[in-house]
């Protein structure tokens, strides 16, 4: 998979222009050139401490809705001329997401079962160190479907398909079409 664009990634603007919510971006989170963030209202329950924690290539679009929940351990990176609409992102793993990826209304990418913001008052779920089989890993040219649940150990290859309401937690081979839940490999995008 190749996640293009970051030599030319620019530090994002501390504050939105156009947002609403009165709040800075976060230090950590770095943003490609023409891509666009709706709201810093989208990091209200980012914890992540690394350095570069999310990092987002060029021409791509966070819409409204889109919550990255990262604990401190979270790394997320996504790829140039990607849509996120209203995705939830919940995790203290690694996230990483194609160029020409599309991930619909209200789908989750969690590393567990449950979404506890991280804090102190949930100091044990959310310092739990993540595991090379908590990641969530999307191909180029994925699209995701409206409801979907991406759970850790979700490596998409190329050009799959997730169907709406879909609930993933394995690997699927290039441009495979999923459905269910749980989520099983009913054809080819071929």
């Amino acid at each position: 998979m190749s996640i293009r664009g970051f030599s030319s990634t620019v530090s994002a603007p501390r504050h939105l222009d156009h947002d609403w919510y009165p709040r800075p971006l976060p230090d950590n989170f770095e943003v490609g050139e023409r891509s666009w963030v709706y709201s810093s209202f989208a990091f209200v329950h980012h914890a992540a401490r690394l350095p570069s924690a999310v990092r987002v290539g060029h021409d791509t679009g966070i819409y409204n809705g889109t919550f990255f929940d990262l604990g401190p351990h979270a790394e997320v990176v996504i790829g140039d001329y990607c849509t996120l609409v209203g995705v939830i992102m919940r995790t203290n793993a690694r996230v990483q997401i194609g160029d020409f990826t599309f991930l619909a209304h209200e789908v989750v990418l969690a590393d567990t079962p449950f979404a506890i913001p991280p804090g102190p008052e949930n100091a044990p779920a959310a310092i739990r160190i993540p595991t090379s089989d908590s990641a969530i890993v999307l191909g180029e040219n994925c699209w995701v479907g409206m409801g979907a649940v991406l759970l850790a150990g979700t490596h998409l290859g190329e050009g799959c398909v997730v169907g709406a309401g879909a609930v993933v937690n394995f690997a699927a081979p290039p441009f495979s079409i999923l459905a269910g839940n749980p989520a099983r490999i009913i054809g080819s995008a071929r």
